[in-house]
């Protein structure tokens, strides 16, 4: 949580400027502190940006901090507006929000405040730790703790809710508390390639997840954002945000089957339908060669391409290389060339990354979009969204019409149209997989878009079963679920290590106090 200590100048002066009651200005003051600290706490959960990093600033909603921010006075002047004529702001604008766009202000803290973040570890604290106890401490929060932070994230269960109507704005997941734990351990300890402010996103997350687990027995609430493109998102941080690393520690030992090439999967569902609408000859491999070599053997034709596309010269490092390369195919299978077509990234906002900011070298981009298997597979793609675009068109024209798929200007958005088309798709596949898992107990311990996590494996016969009834009814004979093993992190003990380094020095003195009673006794037989 967010803990907020004030110059006592504030308080003084607004005391001065309001003396009756006694405590008028002190209760004043410590309810808009509250909702600060409250907005504050809300800004960081939903992650800053790199620039908001860079320059320490938050995103907050000054309407919203004026009108919860309380009043004083026998006028009811609100709080806020009285801070700020009186240049006592606590935080100050760098860049006004506005309504029309629904932007948050940018804001930063004044000099007249200090914030602490009980999320956050002290810096050297676990490398100095000597006890599981000590890590403990830094790690898992005190009860009191834990419970303001469960009750800030889910004011919901202090009210008369009815438990239907919970399970409809929450989603509970199972976590491996010491799992992450032990993740964390790793990040502040071993970690070397984490950079600054993503250790400070790692870490908030982690302690929030382990601070509402360890209240709940084990388990971290998701509130439930579902999204009109026909996916369910969370808000905050969840299993969907967090990195795979923070995952895998959080769920601890269990199995990931994911959709592989989704959106290629789903799009290849409809080529048979394109070629017959079109007069063609039904010859998928003839008319969609790249797009099959992508689904079929997708490993060798990256491994291909990036040969071609980095070569020696290129200044991109190796590991990153086949990253930037799924990146670039995704980009392309959501209707992204050379200039920026956009999709929703898994927050559930709106994003438009180019080609050019995936292949940043000039060079290496260049190479790619000569590429005759990458020119064929955009074609490819290109024929396929402007089939389901007019299928859009001929059948569903009101779809066109809604305006979160269209642009600023109010024409409708192919790129949109397809993300709409695509998740709907997607959650139709996988509520096949659930509902057939379901039949032989094996429920889901958590969802994230094209892949989905149980605590068992599911089995070869009964996964290729489920395989098989996603296909069937869907029409979509490309669907494919590629399995998983996921591997909790190990907790480390330093009290086993403290007692492990003591033995081995028991011995070492053993051993050389024989030593010495054989050099005086040479001719005695020790032991």
């Amino acid at each position: 949580m967010i803990k907020i200590t004030v110059h006592e100048s504030v308080e003084e002066a607004l005391h001065k400027a309001f003396p009756r009651p006694a405590a008028s200005a002190k209760k004043a003051l410590a309810k808009y502190v509250a909702v600060v600290e409250s907005m504050l706490f809300d800004a960081l959960q939903h992650g800053r940006t790199p620039e908001q990093l860079k320059l320490n600033l938050y995103a907050v909603s000054l309407d919203q901090l004026a009108n919860k921010g309380g009043q004083i006075g026998p006028k009811k002047i609100r709080v806020h507006k009285w801070l700020r004529e009186n240049n006592l702001e606590l935080l100050e604008t760098v860049v006004p929000g506005s309504k029309f766009t629904g932007q948050n202000s940018q804001v930063k803290l004044s000099p007249l405040i200090t914030m602490q973040n009980t999320l956050t570890v002290p810096s050297g604290s676990i490398a100095a730790a000597t006890t599981d106890e000590e890590i403990d401490a830094y790690l898992s929060g005190d009860p009191a703790s834990n419970k303001a932070l469960f009750d800030h994230l889910y004011p919901e269960y202090g009210q008369e809710w009815k438990e239907e109507k919970l399970a409809e704005l929450f989603h509970w997941v199972p976590v491996d508390i010491e799992s992450v734990k032990a993740y964390l351990y790793w990040v502040e300890i071993e970690s070397t390639h984490i950079k600054d402010a993503q250790k400070d996103t790692i870490l908030r997350q982690a302690l929030t997840i382990i601070g509402v687990a360890t209240l709940t027995k084990g388990y971290y609430v998701q509130r439930v954002k579902p999204s009109q493109f026909g996916r369910t998102y969370y808000e905050g941080t969840s299993v969907q945000n967090v990195n795979k690393d923070l995952r895998r520690a959080m769920l601890g030992n269990c199995w990931e089957y994911d959709i592989r090439s989704s959106v290629v999967a789903w799009k290849m569902g409809y080529a048979r339908s394109l070629l017959c609408d079109s007069g063609l000859d039904v010859d998928l491999r003839k008319h969609f060669p790249a797009t099959l070599l992508y689904l079929e053997d997708k490993a060798d034709l990256m491994a291909t391409i990036m040969y071609f596309t980095f070569g020696d010269a290129s200044p991109v490092p190796k590991d990153l290389q086949p990253v930037l390369l799924k990146q670039a195919f995704t980009a392309i299978s959501f209707g992204a060339r050379q200039t920026a077509n956009g999709w929703l990234d898994a927050s559930g906002n709106w994003t438009n990354p180019a080609l050019v900011d995936i292949l940043k070298n000039g060079d290496d981009r260049k190479r790619f979009l000569s590429d005759k298997t990458v020119k064929l597979f955009i074609k490819e793609q290109n024929a396929l969204d402007d089939y389901l675009y007019e299928l859009v068109k001929k059948h569903r024209p009101d779809l066109l019409q809604a305006s979160f798929l269209q642009t600023d200007s109010g024409r409708p958005s192919k790129a949109k149209v397809m993300a709409y088309l695509y998740q709907h798709g997607e959650t139709q596949v996988m509520d096949i997989v659930r509902r057939v898992a379901l039949t032989k107990g094996h429920r889901p311990i958590a969802n994230v878009h094209d892949a989905i996590f149980f605590k068992r494996r599911l089995g070869v016969d009964f996964k290729t079963e489920i395989e098989m009834q996603m296909r069937e009814q869907t029409g979509n004979p490309y669907w494919h679920l590629t399995p998983k093993q996921l591997e909790r992190y190990k907790p480390r003990s330093l009290n086993a290590a403290a007692e492990e380094s003591e033995h081995k020095k028991r011995i070492e003195q053993e051993e050389a106090l024989a030593k010495g009673y054989k050099s005086v006794f040479p001719n005695i037989l020790i032991g």
